[in-house]
């Protein structure tokens, strides 16, 4: 017809990091860790609060923080003087999609620190892969824990906050396995492709940046 091009995106477009037939094992160092991890993914970019999160660890007993991906315009040597000695490991780079699995696997808790935001690619990823999370109480965050019960809310820029419920579901198992499965049950249902097919492929690639 009229030269009408028809765009075929796959069901789940977040929920097929699942199940790469290339997906990478962690770096060697990573795997080794015992504790639990608390993992930021994603650009590193100032309205994304890593630093309340830096700063929130330091209050999180026997956890680790991953902070995993490039910076943006954010200083990596001011987040390295802020970070509490042996508690957060960085790895500052692109991480490609055979990466990313292996990080959201790992994670006991997945943060969103962000001092605002609408919506985050890598929340998508935190769903798909079941995980419990703990994000600021901005933009559509809100809407996902109020609807589906699925992650945490703390007041953005606040590291007791943010420290006292991961510190809560680090500690508490059960809380955070009924987090994960509601997690996974909005990756199935109402925060599948079809519910934010309006989110550009360009928030999913940031989520991999």
């Amino acid at each position: 017809g009229g030269g009408e091009r028809v765009h075929v995106i796959p069901h789940g477009a977040f929920e097929h990091l699942t199940r790469r037939p290339d997906e990478l094992a962690l770096p060697p160092e990573l795997a080794a860790v015992a504790r639990p991890v608390v993992l930021y993914f994603g650009v590193v970019r100032e309205y994304k609060g890593v630093d309340v999160l830096i700063e929130a660890i330091r209050h999180v007993p026997d956890a680790e923080l991953w902070v995993v991906g490039r910076p943006l315009g954010v200083s990596m040597e001011r987040l390295r003087r802020l970070a509490p000695p042996g508690r957060v490991r960085f790895v500052d780079r692109y991480v490609s999609d055979a990466e990313l699995p292996a990080f959201f696997r790992r994670a006991d808790v997945l943060a969103l620190p962000h001092r605002n935001a609408d919506m985050s690619g890598v929340l998508f990823a935190g769903l798909a892969f079941g995980k419990a999370m703990v994000m600021s109480d901005v933009g559509g965050f809100r809407e996902l824990v109020e609807d589906e019960g699925a992650g945490r809310l703390v007041p953005p820029g606040d590291p007791e906050a943010l420290a006292a419920t991961l510190t809560e579901l680090v500690e508490d198992s059960a809380g955070r396995r009924e987090l994960e499965l509601r997690a996974a049950a909005a990756a199935a249902g109402p925060y599948s492709w079809d519910r934010v097919a309006e989110l550009t492929i360009g928030v999913y690639r940031e989520a991999g940046a």
